[in-house]
């Protein structure tokens, strides 16, 4: 087989920096050169870690809401009592089966999240919570797939069918009304099975007429692009869970700097600019270094020297 050559290393040019190093030799002053240093690598450096600290709050508030997500489950959870010292593992596979669903489906896990919530405050679905493909997964995916289908959203329909499921024979009545049809027959053998205490059997009547009616419309209309960007989510999510500790550490810290900041205003803004320099001269020197020493020694030098001036101004 023949061979390919591609090329993948140019030549490097230097003419930028030669005329950035000979523009800053030509300064007189230091004020002039601190403030030649601003223009050039302060303020691009700043604005670089501004958006790597607007990022990094996005990671934050979105591990903040999906912890209140998941913590409103495992309360909920653990304050009906059904499944005792299980209560955590229980909401662990709730947590991922909301995770997996929504991957599915590509809609938002935080919303399913808030649909299981509200399925877990009727005692009777809740108790199937621990049940793979039991009741409560079957209802969760019933809410989901109504309101792909245009039936209200997963979580008012979550509120209806933990009404149903809870009291069939009353229940069913809202669903009806909410356009979810039922025969004669099902209606009547549902009121025959409630009334002789048999609420399972009386359940899965329900459940198999919604999911004739809806059953898997969620799954089968997703959307690559709503799947891709429910995944950058759940990264997004994941990154921001990863740095809550973290914050909770750093956050007294971060409340004394910014009093002392509020109060010496002047004296912050000058070390935030030496700290820009500097850090894009550090950036600088380990790129450049591998191109041509000479020259990234001398900028970096340069660039140090200039923060160092800044910050002591």
């Amino acid at each position: 087989m023949a061979g390919i050559n591609i090329p993948l290393i140019t030549e490097f040019k230097d003419k930028g920096i030669k005329q950035a190093m000979k523009e800053f030799k030509a300064l007189e002053t230091t004020g002039k050169k601190a403030q030649f240093a601003l223009k050039k690598a302060a303020l691009p450096a700043i604005a670089a870690l501004g958006a790597l600290a607007v990022a990094g709050g996005k990671a934050i508030a979105a591990g903040e809401a999906v912890s209140t997500a998941n913590a409103r489950i495992l309360q909920i959870n653990k304050s009906m009592g059904l499944f005792g010292s299980s209560a955590k593992k229980v909401t662990d596979r709730l947590i991922k089966l909301a995770q997996k669903t929504a991957m599915a489906t590509g809609m938002d896990n935080l919303a399913i999240k808030a649909t299981q919530a509200k399925l877990l405050t009727f005692k009777n679905l809740a108790k199937t919570a621990d049940e793979v493909g039991g009741a409560f997964d079957r209802a969760t995916a019933a809410a989901i797939d109504l309101a792909v289908a245009g039936f209200g959203t997963a979580e008012s329909n979550a509120v209806q069918l933990g009404k149903a499921l809870e009291n069939p024979i009353k229940g069913i009545a809202a669903l009806s009304k909410s356009g979810v049809t039922f025969t004669e027959v099902e209606k009547e053998k549902i009121k025959a099975l409630v009334e002789s205490g048999n609420l399972l059997a009386a359940q899965e009547i329900i459940l198999k007429a919604l999911e004739t009616q809806v059953g898997g419309t969620a799954v089968a209309t997703a959307n690559s692009t709503d799947i891709m960007k429910e995944g950058f989510a759940q990264f997004q999510q994941q990154l921001g869970l990863a740095l809550l500790p973290v914050l909770e550490k750093v956050t007294p810290l971060l409340l004394k700097i910014a009093n002392w900041a509020k109060n010496n205003p002047g004296v912050f803004l000058a070390i935030a600019s030496a700290v820009g320099i500097l850090a894009i001269s550090i950036l600088a020197v380990n790129a450049a270094m591998l191109l041509n020493p000479a020259i990234a020694i001398t900028a970096g030098i340069v660039a140090i020297g200039v923060a160092i001036v800044v910050a002591y101004k």
